[in-house]
């Protein structure tokens, strides 16, 4: 080759490689060589194999595969054709729920693409690409098809609903879509909004809807928008045989409201000006996160934003006169004029607490920091409770160092991990510009041996009832020092182990798959269990269907994947309705009888309740859980007792319950689940909302020495044994009495308190540790309660849970007297046997 050519072809490379790629959007079904690619990123992402995605430069959008029973999780339903995932590429952060076009009744199929029939090609890719789902007609219903369109360049989805008429009547037709936008949301006020929107700033992502020829009028509720579209004042479109009508509007992600309103305005056709605001402090560091409140006039708010990682907010504005508020808690505020393209905004230092947090032996441990303002200065505010590092007044985190910008003033840190360690109580005074050290060293004084904490009933965004943060959900776990947690969320089968590995914190946390199967009625039809086999990809990830007939439920659970050993646990239960009254009409009926075989733990809280029987009024009971189940025990059903927090947000959501259960390892990653499942399932557990009780009976039969714990069978003939017990706390509450129930009765001679027998409690961690005798003249079952009636929890586990009383339920030890194996006593203790809380009890 001469050397001519060989330096054109040279060139000629060079040209192809400068070249950008032609634009091109994309339309891709999910599955296994896609998935990985085309997911988005965020909180709410619900989408799985076959749906569909509409991605281009800007956007990425999942419409769920048009079939019917498709659902994005218990509460958001029927999503077949709908939008369930919608982000901007560049800042992926999804909280869309559902966007449903025509309102959630509508039923779309048959998925098309580009009006092509048939089945869908795996990866399409064009200048612009569409996916078409048609819903059929009916009598006095009109036919529709919803067409999604993304082109390259555009920041927005194309969406067109066309209704037909196909019968030979006219139809009357109201233009209404829906959207699910839960949690952390502000919401467009309601009435005619020629733009709609939603923003979520702690998540930061926004959506905005803008409508062709017709004006979007908007109602909203803490869960679901509806839009009604008016055209010529009506929402409602009468079409004549034969007669067709096409509502089309844009729908588009932003990061910020501020970006929503440009992306309207370019829609529009209005000329905008570009601006960048930067932010940062006296001693030029930039400031992420700041509040920027665009007004109009310098008195109507017209949009906001936040900025990003580096200080910036980039947005556009139309003509007019505008100023921006700028809003750092820690920082203070400042107003400006914006004039000028590029803003600088100096605001003063903050003060900074920089906390380093560790055990005993100096090594890193995960903590809760609660930051309380004293002698004037208010509680700081870090973020909403659906968040995850920072939230209202708590920092979380995972490994006890961090630094956090607080407002000048004067603070006190309550430090700590949970009831096996001592708290530290730090006063501290924030200056600007000044970095405060925040040190502490947390004692385990409260020594567990054999037993590990556990929480057996928590949530988060994947349940669908709530949206806080999974990841928050775990740092809570952590930082409460819950040892293990199965990932129980609403009829989803999911896993908290991505999380812990993002923490690097699978050591101190086990875990498993497990679920809450729930259906109405809430007081019976609530079931926990775990482990169970998840299935990625996967509607609901291969969880068992729920179903309004619990006992079928329960049986369905229990058998899932394949018999496969778990625990099934009762939520939260009427016990009358649940045992005695399944009709719910007052009268006892046998209950649902057919799934009590399937129950191995019921949940049994609050447990302070144990000191309250019963009230009866005339013929009417009114049901207290604890007091029931110990009717119950005594009615010869061997259910082992449990408490949880149920907790579904972050913000000291998990920690105020536990249950210890017995384990043969003290490390959690040491722990085998099924270990967890047949300790519970044996009652080996002591339930709590801090004190730490070890319980321990020891006797004779026939001249051998027979001892146990909660949960086990003792044969003592004659009913002569002692009762050991021990409770420890650490230094930030106390208990003030101990009682022994013997067949669900608090027996007088075995209650102890500070003030009747001093002599029995002492000061230091361990509160209470005595040998108390035992003479029983019957069968018996043992429980033990150590509690605070004169004081509380305290601050450590916040606002909700100050006031509540710190108290330790054991679960029974059953005692055969007799030598005939144990028989329950039938003693319903005073009181009927309960049927449907506030009905007649006959």
């Amino acid at each position: 080759m001469s050397r001519l050519p060989r330096m054109l072809l040279l060139v000629l490379i060079g040209v192809f490689l400068s070249t950008p790629m032609l634009p091109a959007a994309e339309r891709v079904t999910l599955g296994p060589d896609a998935w990985d690619e085309y997911l988005p990123q965020g909180k709410e992402v619900d989408c799985i194999y076959g749906d569909l995605v509409l991605r281009n430069d800007r956007i990425v959008a999942v419409v769920a595969q048009p079939i019917a029973e498709r659902n994005a999780n218990m509460t958001v339903r029927h999503v077949g054709g709908a939008v369930i995932d919608l982000t901007r590429r560049d800042r992926q952060s999804d909280q869309l729920s559902a966007f449903y076009p025509g309102g959630e009744s509508m039923a779309w199929r048959s998925a098309n693409v580009d009006g092509d029939q048939g089945t869908n090609a795996e990866k399409q890719t064009a200048k612009s690409v569409s996916l078409v789902c048609r819903a059929e007609g009916a009598e006095g219903k009109p036919a529709a098809e919803v067409r999604y369109t993304l082109a390259d360049g555009w920041d927005w989805l194309l969406v067109e609903t066309t209704y037909t008429n196909r019968t030979d009547a006219p139809l009357t037709v109201t233009l209404v879509d829906e959207m699910r936008a839960d949690g952390s949301f502000e919401k467009v006020a309601d009435g005619d909004v020629p733009l709609f929107w939603v923003y979520d700033k702690w998540f930061e992502q926004a959506y905005g809807l803008v409508a062709e020829k017709h004006t979007p009028q908007s109602k909203s509720g803490t869960h679901k928008s509806t839009m009604q579209y008016a055209r010529d004042g009506s929402v409602q479109v009468t079409l004549k045989p034969g007669e067709h009508h096409t509502l089309a509007r844009r729908l588009f992600p932003a990061a910020t409201l501020l970006e929503v309103r440009a992306i309207a305005n370019d829609l529009a056709g209005a000329e905008q000006r570009p601006f960048e605001l930067k932010v940062k402090d006296s001693a030029g560091r930039a400031l992420a996160a700041v509040d920027v409140e665009v007004r109009q006039n310098d008195d109507k708010t017209y949009a906001h934003g936040r900025t990003d990682s580096e200080g910036r907010l980039r947005f556009k504005l139309p003509a007019g006169d505008f100023v921006a508020k700028i809003i750092a808690p820690a920082n203070g505020s400042q107003t400006v004029e914006l004039k000028e393209s590029a803003v600088a905004v100096e605001l003063p230092e903050a003060g900074t607490v920089a906390a380093r947090i560790t055990d005993e032996d100096g090594q890193a441990l995960p903590c809760k920091v609660q930051f309380l303002g004293r002698e004037g200065t208010p509680d700081p505010d870090f973020g909403h409770q659906t968040g995850e590092w920072a939230i209202h007044s708590v920092r979380y985190s995972e490994h006890g160092r961090f630094s956090q910008s607080l407002p000048p003033g004067k603070y006190q840190a309550i430090v700590s991990h949970g009831p096996e360690y001592d708290a530290a109580f730090v006063d501290l005074e924030v200056q600007r510009g000044v970095v405060a050290p925040l040190e502490a060293v947390l004692v385990r004084s409260v020594r567990t041996a054999g037993w590990i904490s556990a929480d057996f009933h928590s949530h988060s965004s994947p349940s669908g009832d709530n949206t806080s943060s999974q990841l928050g959900r775990v740092l809570n776990l952590l930082c409460e020092h819950i040892e293990f947690a199965p990932c129980t969320e609403h009829n989803r089968l999911s896993t908290y182990e991505p999380h812990l590995a993002r923490l690097h914190a699978r050591e101190r946390m086990a875990t498993c798959t497990g679920i809450e199967l729930t259906d109405s009625p809430g007081d019976v039809n609530h079931h926990n269990a775990f482990p169970l086999v998840r299935k990625p990809h996967t509607q609901d990830h291969g969880a068992p269907l729920s179903d309004a007939d619990m006992e079928v439920k329960i049986e369905r659970l229990a058998l899932w994947d394949g018999g496969s050993e778990k625990l099934v646990q009762q939520n939260h239960p009427d016990i009358g309705h649940l045992f005695f009254d399944k009709d719910a009409d007052g009268k006892p009926d046998g209950g649902f009888s057919k799934a009590f075989g399937y129950m191995d733990v019921i949940e049994v809280h609050p447990p302070h309740m144990i000191f309250q029987p019963a009230i009866v009024s005339g013929a009417t009971v009114h049901n207290n859980t604890i007091f029931n189940w110990l009717q119950l025990l005594n009615q010869g059903y061997r259910l082992p007792g449990v408490v949880n927090t149920d907790a579904h947000y972050n913000f000291h959501g998990s920690g105020f319950l536990r249950i210890y259960l017995e384990s043969e390892t003290d490390d959690p990653a040491k722990i085998e689940t099924l270990d967890m499942v047949h300790a519970a399932e044996h009652g080996h557990m002591v339930m709590t909302s801090g004190p730490y009780l070890e319980v321990h009976v020891a006797g004779e039969d026939a001249g051998k020495k027979v001892d146990g714990t909660v949960g086990d069978d003792l044969s003592i003939p004659g009913g002569k044994a002692a009762l050991q017990v021990r409770v420890q706390c650490p230094n930030w509450f106390d208990i003030d009495r101990v009682q022994v129930f013997l067949n669900g009765r608090p027996e007088s001679s075995l209650n102890f308190t500070r003030t009747t027998t001093p002599e029995r409690f002492t000061g230091g961690t361990v509160k209470f540790e005595q040998e108390l005798p035992l003479a029983l003249s019957g069968d018996t079952h043992v429980i033990v309660v150590a509690a605070a009636e004169k004081s509380t929890l305290g601050p450590v586990m916040g606002p909700d849970h100050a006031k509540d009383m710190p108290i330790a339920v054991s679960n029974p030890i059953y005692i055969d007297v007799d030598g005939n194996g144990f028989r329950a006593n039938g003693d319903t203790l005073g009181a009927p046997l309960p049927v449907m809380a506030g009905k007649a009890a006959k």
